[in-house]
């Protein structure tokens, strides 16, 4: 992640500054309501043109991270307005040292509402490929586990890899390219989890039953596993999961 106030001449010049100005949002450097530097301002701390710098505050507008007002300025939005289904704010969300509480509720009250459906449907539509994919990750999670490495970031992109799995295991369009804007989200709520993690044995028990549902075609065995891997990770977050309310069944 480019850091604030420096850029890198060998890449796109406009990413970075937004990536580095959104860092600084994401901070507390500007708070919502600020008004942020000028054009030229920026021009000169950045030393890049004026051109570079309106791309990158544009990039920033897109995500919802600023509003632009003519004869204002550009102001920092607050964060219940920024487009955290954009892979470039989540990411950078992700990235960040400490994410914003609100942010890793929100990603995982979706997720305890949603995945637990998704994997029945992965259920009735799985294919031998999306069987392997899921046995690859599960897999790897457990290498890691042997390994007494299950705070590192290949641990992680392991457990992603399989929830991902499972919405691509659907051939659903929608959930299919969701995984893909999700990723960076899930990467979040999952990173922060293992952290906290106390239960990995039990934790990779439910993945691994979530897994052979799957491959057994049991929608309803399914749904029922995956409730039981998000209230694991509720209790991992600290979250309440009664509060969320999501069925400990499949509805008929």
């Amino acid at each position: 992640m480019t850091q604030p106030g420096s850029v890198n001449r060998d890449l796109p010049l406009g990413p970075q500054i937004a990536d580095a100005l959104g860092l600084e949002i994401l901070s507390g450097i500007y708070r919502p309501g600020d008004v942020l530097p000028t054009e030229m301002e920026l021009v000169e701390r950045f030393g890049v043109s004026r051109a570079s710098v309106r791309s990158g505050l544009q990039a920033l507008a897109a995500r919802g991270i600023v509003e632009r007002f003519v004869g204002q300025g550009t102001i920092a939005q607050d964060f219940s307005d920024w487009n955290i289904l954009d892979p470039a704010v989540t990411g950078m969300l992700a990235d960040h040292e400490s994410p914003h509480p609100d942010l890793v509720r929100s990603i995982f009250e979706f997720r305890f509402s949603a995945e637990p459906l998704i994997a029945a449907a992965a259920a009735r539509k799985a294919r031998a490929r999306d069987l392997l994919a899921l046995e690859e990750a599960m897999e790897g999670m457990e290498r890691c586990a042997a390994a007494s490495a299950t705070g590192s970031d290949s641990f992680t992109q392991h457990d992603v890899s399989f929830h991902v799995a499972v919405y691509q295991a659907t051939h659903n369009a929608i959930w299919s390219h969701l995984a893909h804007i999700l990723r960076p989200a899930i990467t979040l709520v999952v990173r922060r989890s293992n952290e906290s993690s106390e239960e990995l044995r039990e934790a990779l028990g439910l993945h691994r039953a979530l897994m052979e549902c799957i491959r057994m075609r049991d929608p309803a065995g399914a749904y029922n596993a995956a409730h039981k891997v998000m209230q694991l990770t509720a209790e991992e977050l600290g979250i309440d999961p009664q509060i969320i309310g999501a069925p400990a069944h499949l509805p008929h």
